[in-house]
């Protein structure tokens, strides 16, 4: 009986500490919250972000009844869905629920939820690891206050971010689950690849158990889908110091805001050496294991700042030679799981002390309040440039050329006028050797003002029937004189029938 009562009290000490740790999360956003439905959360423009405009168009496309990917290059058709967005389970899980919910509605409460979830996770396992639950909450508020957390979200990706898998996984595996952790770890997997990886070596380190290669049953399906796809997945690394962690993030003094790490990450030194005799063991590997992760975070060359160039090559380069991790080149995202893994030992090494001190830094984490603000929200339009153009070509169109724009922000349109386009569908995917290449050279040239005899009647023979020219901002919007001597004068504000 006593026994019941002592779970039930724990389990309730944890549900506080959690809403404890969310409501201050909550407390940190409400600015970006309060304009939840002005705008998008995200990039600072997120209408010229590849990243988010190809999410936006794939949660789209999962609702559609056809093959959407016919509708990209038409009449040639494009390879399949997976060939650019390798784990699209976020979209199709929630995409097919929200297809009369404005975009910025739900793209901002699903990051949002991933947020919030990503800090109950961290408070369920510093309950688990034996902190109090004024601790746990401190830990949670701690996640909460690091902008690096929102990192993923302000760069327009979905699921990259959501750590909350892997984080309930090594919850249940310290509650003596194992199968029930590996379960958890494999659906962090599918959430993205490397992070389930890393999750399950961290998972190893705590408590080798032959229970979690249960990860494998979510993840065996997920490879056998993917390993087709690979060649075509396979993407161009970005520069180093893009997508990877700066020193001056560990001093909270990085120029770009949502990269930086909270400058109290430094008291989860002090779990090596205070907290419970009984979790010394279990306080140091998470402590040396969020090292690591922070250390393959500095991605293969290590970068002082934003824009210098590196100081040496990284130990950890190897890693992106093995086969199957030359696709991890965005090492940065290890760095959101190190974080709360840092503020579990914080609340562990502090779970010995009065809990004024604990209160005292989750108030400290308080003064971070205008960082957070600015990381998960910009003052974007809730609907792309040209978003009344396009209604109207869903009424007048039956498929159209995007003169000038890159791949993704003519597949921002298409969300909206549904209707075949011609343009890329990634820009790092070439197109299959069946696409007329010299089409895409020829709309190039008109989009530089070169006129194209003959090619509006080509055009036309494919099915196009107009051409838009939308003003993306200042040198993004292409020259029309040729499309005006070719075709003559638009029907309308940027566009021309052909």
């Amino acid at each position: 009986m006593w026994s019941s009562v002592r779970v039930k009290d724990r389990y309730r000490h944890t549900l506080i500490a959690t809403l404890i740790a969310c409501v201050s999360a909550i407390a940190l956003l409400i600015r970006p919250i309060l304009r939840m439905d002005a705008g998008v959360w995200g990039p600072a423009d997120p209408w010229n972000n590849g990243d988010f405009l190809g999410a936006q168009w794939l949660f789209w496309a999962v609702r559609e009844p056809a093959n959407p990917t016919a509708l990209l290059h038409w009449p040639w058709g494009e390879d399949r869905l997976l060939s650019a967005f390798p784990n699209p389970f976020d979209a199709l899980l929630i995409g097919p629920w929200v297809g009369d919910v404005p975009t910025h509605i739900w793209w901002n409460g699903m990051m949002l939820g991933h947020h919030l979830l990503n800090i109950a996770a961290t408070v369920g396992l510093a309950r688990a690891a034996g902190a109090r639950p004024v601790q746990s909450a401190m830990a949670g508020i701690l996640v909460a206050a690091t902008p690096i957390m929102l990192h993923e979200h302000a760069m327009g990706h979905t699921l990259t971010a959501a750590l909350w898998p892997g984080l309930f996984g090594l919850r249940s595996l310290l509650m003596s689950r194992p199968k029930t952790a590996g379960l958890w770890i494999g659906l962090q997997g599918l959430a993205y690849l490397y992070t389930g990886l890393f999750v399950g070596l961290i998972a190893l380190i705590l408590r080798p158990q032959r229970g979690l290669f249960t990860a494998v049953i979510p993840i065996i399906p997920y490879a056998a889908i993917l390993a087709p796809q690979l060649e075509a997945a396979t993407a161009v690394p970005p520069p180093d110091g893009f997508t990877a962690l700066p020193l001056d993030a560990f001093l909270g003094r990085s120029s770009q805001l949502q990269v930086r790490l909270h400058p109290l990450w430094i008291l989860a030194v002090a779990g090596l050496f205070m907290g419970n005799r009984s979790t010394r063991r279990l306080r140091s590997r998470l402590f040396w294991g969020a090292l690591a992760l922070l250390f393959v975070a500095l991605g293969t060359a290590i970068v002082p700042a934003r824009g210098m160039l590196p100081i040496i090559t990284s130990p950890t380069a190897w890693l992106v030679t093995l086969p199957g991790l030359e696709r991890m080149h965005h090492p940065i995202r290890l760095a959101m799981l190190a974080v709360p893994l840092l503020a579990i030992v914080t609340a562990m090494a502090l779970n010995r002390r009065r809990s004024v001190w604990a209160v005292g830094v989750a108030v400290a984490c308080g003064f971070n309040w205008k960082t957070i603000d600015n990381t998960a929200a910009w003052p974007a339009p809730p609907e792309p440039p040209g978003a009344e153009t396009a209604r109207w070509l869903a009424k007048n169109a039956d498929a159209v050329v995007d003169l000038g724009s890159t791949h993704m922000q003519a597949m921002a349109l298409q969300t909206i006028h549904e209707k075949p386009i011609l343009s890329g569908f990634h820009p790092r995917h070439r197109p299959h050797p069946a696409v007329d290449s010299a089409v895409f050279e020829r709309v190039s040239g008109w989009a530089q003002g070169t006129q194209q005899p003959g090619l509006s009647d080509h055009l036309r023979r494919l099915g196009y029937t107009h051409v838009v020219v939308i003003d993306r901002g200042a040198n993004r919007t292409p020259d029309d004189s040729a499309l005006r001597a070719d075709l003559g004068p638009p029907v309308r504000p940027g566009v021309f029938a052909l």
